[in-house]
């Protein structure tokens, strides 16, 4: 009897691997992938964001603070940051980002946030992953943790950008990734809503590190949706250092091209 339900269970998981890719193909052939953003069709170069959208989230300026990821000229010395950020004290080390958040981006960043925005968030960590694999490797995180949300938050929301985009990121990077590592033991006010000089106050003491988390000598990926002020991120990387970690690297979608 043993024996028969191992073969019934062969036969099954074979019939699964080989119906999978033909459902996807007719799937595919009866509603052809869409851009997440426009809704135009897709064609095969293309997962996630048609061409048009795709460019329209580069940065107009090339060149970015490794600081802040602020947009510089490029022959703007950054080896201490730029103007933005040179008189800051950021907790953490550095930033990746894939764009600046204005225009084409700023609305991709929306998308992502609402509520059904979880494909848009995942598009974008992929494009994330593939304009900075190079930089990502040399960084060579340990482990990746989202900048975590009070719970009071989370109720009604089975969505959060910033965890979800760490999800797909630590995927598509292959760094193990951790959600409960980093806590938010404190509801504040929206940052968006708050004045620049208030951000930074409010933020302090509002992150801890679970107790058995060990991150000594680790290098952290912190992931976000945006980086504005850079207070949420180095409040969060304060509190990941102080649990022993070496290293924090914030990655983003967007950064605020003016912080004053």
């Amino acid at each position: 009897m043993v024996g028969l339900l191992k073969i019934a269970g062969s036969i099954c998981g074979a019939a699964t691997r080989i119906a999978a890719p033909i459902s996807t193909s007719m799937l595919g052939f009866v509603y052809p992938p869409a851009c997440l953003l426009c809704g135009c069709e897709l064609d095969q170069n293309h997962q996630s964001f048609c061409e048009d959208c795709h460019a329209g989230m580069k940065p107009r300026l090339k060149d970015e603070c490794p600081r802040c990821g602020a947009p510089v000229g490029p022959f703007v010395n950054v080896t201490d940051g730029c103007i933005q950020c040179r008189r800051e004290s950021y907790a953490f080390d550095r930033v990746v980002r894939l764009g600046v958040y204005d225009a084409d981006m700023r609305a991709a960043c929306l998308r992502a946030k609402a509520a059904g925005g979880s494909s848009v968030a995942r598009g974008l960590a992929n494009v994330l992953a593939d304009e900075k694999r190079s930089l990502f490797k040399e960084l060579a995180a340990d482990v990746a943790v989202p900048i975590p949300e009070h719970w009071t938050r989370r109720i009604f929301n089975s969505h959060y950008a910033a965890e979800t985009l760490s999800r797909e990121l630590s995927r598509c990077l292959g760094v193990r990734w951790n959600g409960s590592l980093l806590v938010k033991r404190r509801r504040t006010p929206k940052q968006a809503t708050s004045p620049t000089a208030q951000r930074r106050q409010q933020q302090m003491g509002s992150f801890a590190v679970t107790r058995r988390a060990d991150l000594r000598n680790k290098s952290v990926l912190l992931i976000d949706d945006i980086l504005t002020t850079g207070s949420t991120a180095s409040a969060a990387a304060r509190v990941l250092k102080q649990a022993g970690a070496q290293r924090v690297i914030v990655a983003v979608i967007a950064v605020s091209p003016l912080r004053k």
